[in-house]
């Protein structure tokens, strides 16, 4: 590899060395006084100095396709057929509910939060309490809004509210894969609650040093990332189609004890 790189310039220099071997000497001998000898010596030193320029970028654009190709390219669907070796929305959308709040968590852990989980509802969602540096109680509250949820409405960021309230904390965030509509935004104005859509939340993992970005996209897709986990059971769910309208949704192994459902839209059963 060495021995290409050098050979550019070892060109270059034979090629201006040639030139003065056998102009200068044509130069000298053909003029018959000593000022036109000098004049063409010198003649001759200036177009060996511009070919030797001329053939150093001739070498130097013939080796730049080279050099660009070791620059890495983005990936491209023929790349990465699976949609898992960078973000995108639409991978933030495949990812289930839990494996999404365990993103989320991790993402604040990874600005130096301390965290705390508390599990609330009826949906298997958690309250997720952050401690700052050096604090010894929670100061804001976040909960999670994955998988199938596209467009999150002013629910959510309601009872994000009765638990900052609940908690006694007096910020929260609610984190979303979608967005959220023109209520849920008015409402989070007036209650100190910043909503986070799934393009923000993108750009805050972009922000990110590279190695912690690619630390949480490992977390988020490893394994079997995008079947829902049974709220109730804390287990994988499986594929089944309904009896009376032939819709497939995700049911729990343990039914018919359990008869938790999800109909997901982002990563509904194939």
């Amino acid at each position: 590899m060495r021995e290409r790189l050098g050979s550019g310039p070892r060109i270059v220099r034979a090629l201006f060395a040639a030139i003065l071997a056998l102009g200068i000497p044509i130069a000298i001998a053909l003029p018959s006084d000593l000022n036109a000898k000098v004049y063409a010596s010198g003649a001759v030193a200036l177009i060996a100095a511009a070919a030797a320029i001329l053939a150093a970028a001739l070498v130097r654009r013939r080796r730049e396709p080279a050099d660009a190709s070791r620059v890495a390219a983005p990936r491209s669907a023929q790349d990465d057929p699976s949609g898992t070796g960078r973000w995108s929305l639409e991978l933030l959308r495949r990812l289930e509910w839990r494996r999404f709040e365990e993103l989320c968590t991790a993402y604040y852990e990874a600005l130096g939060f301390a965290t705390t989980q508390a599990r609330s509802g009826a949906d298997g969602g958690a309250d997720i309490g952050l401690v700052a540096g050096g604090a010894d109680q929670v100061s804001s509250v976040v909960q999670c809004k994955g998988s199938s949820v596209y467009t999150v409405g002013i629910k959510p960021v309601r009872e994000l509210r009765a638990a900052m309230a609940a908690a006694g904390v007096p910020q929260g965030v609610l984190l979303a894969c979608g967005t959220f509509t023109s209520e849920a935004k008015e409402f989070s104005r007036g209650e100190n609650i910043q909503l986070v859509d799934g393009a923000e939340l993108l750009r805050k993992i972009g922000a990110l040093a590279p190695e912690q970005g690619q630390a949480l996209l490992k977390l988020a897709t490893a394994g079997d990332f995008s079947t829902p986990t049974c709220p109730a059971c804390g287990i994988k769910m499986t594929a089944r189609t309904s009896s009376t309208e032939g819709r497939k949704f995700w049911g729990c192994l343990n039914y018919p004890r359990c008869k938790r459902t999800f109909f997901g839209a982002s990563n509904a059963p194939a």
